[in-house]
């Protein structure tokens, strides 16, 4: 497991701790699945992006596929 350290500003802390203490998980924990979120999160949003760029190309071939 890679460990590094990470700077949080006060407020944003004492959101996560409150939320992890909320949810009884460790504030590590809650940060863990945080940026497991926004991992997923930006990986949907490439597939998408994918799925557009796709999409605009062969428009014209999936609207004759749908007929």
């Amino acid at each position: 497991m890679a460990e590094t350290r990470l700077r949080l500003p006060d407020e944003t802390y004492e959101q996560i701790k409150k939320i992890a203490g909320d949810d009884g998980q460790s504030v590590n924990s809650a940060m863990v699945a945080a940026i497991d979120d926004y991992i997923a999160r930006r990986r949907r949003e490439r597939y998408r992006a994918i799925g557009r760029k796709v999409a605009e190309r062969d428009r014209e071939l999936l609207e004759r596929l749908a007929r």
